[in-house]
């Protein structure tokens, strides 16, 4: 009989034994790799939504700085074209408050002017005329004469004045007003102070 321990076929269980806690161990690794890798993976994924995440809301965001700013544009656009629409508007009036300021200062020049004359023809008719009827006629039309004068320059003054309550401003139709007064000035002056 033989050995027991020397017994080939007794050997092979212990190897058997020795192999299976081999691929016992080397499963149990790859198993733990394997759950260490999926781990890993699904932290990546994780990482990866929230950047996606990041980035369509940094997008967004972009976006709407963009139509924010393609208002602004329009706005400004649209300030731009009421401004210039509102000095073109200005500018039009102020040449119509001009216009009417000269033409009004024209026809009261005009009329100090034909006053003037006939109080002018006037002085010498009294000058000329021979007798005392002739001369009181004659005063009494340079008289008239002197007060259609009176009156032109009383209108001019009043329209002068007038006219700064027409303008955009009150320094602007002082001024206006302050211009037309000192234009008359040289024609209504003799007139107004008696002589």
């Amino acid at each position: 009989m033989s050995d027991p321990d020397t017994n080939p076929q007794n050997d092979r269980p212990e190897q058997q034994q020795g192999h299976s806690r081999w691929w016992i161990v080397a499963t149990l690794v790859f198993a733990v790799a394997a759950v260490g890798l999926g781990a890993w993976a699904i932290s990546l994924r994780s990482d990866n939504d929230d950047k996606d995440a990041q980035i369509a809301e940094q997008q967004q965001q972009l976006e709407e700085q963009q139509g924010v700013g393609e208002q602004l544009r329009e706005a400004a656009s649209g300030v731009a074209e009421d401004t210039q629409q509102a000095l073109s508007d200005l500018g039009a009036q102020l040449d119509e408050i001009q216009g009417t300021a000269e033409a009004t200062q024209e026809d009261t020049q005009q009329a100090i002017d034909e006053a003037e004359k006939a109080a002018a023809d006037a002085k010498q008719q009294v000058d000329e005329a021979g007798d005392e009827l002739d001369k009181a006629r004659a005063q009494a039309d340079e008289a008239g004469a002197r007060a259609d004068t009176a009156a032109a320059c009383a209108r001019g003054y009043l329209s002068a004045i007038g006219s700064a309550f027409d303008a955009d401003s009150i320094s602007a139709g002082v001024d206006q007003a302050k211009s037309e007064i000192e234009s008359l000035q040289g024609s209504c002056s003799g007139v107004l102070s008696g002589s």
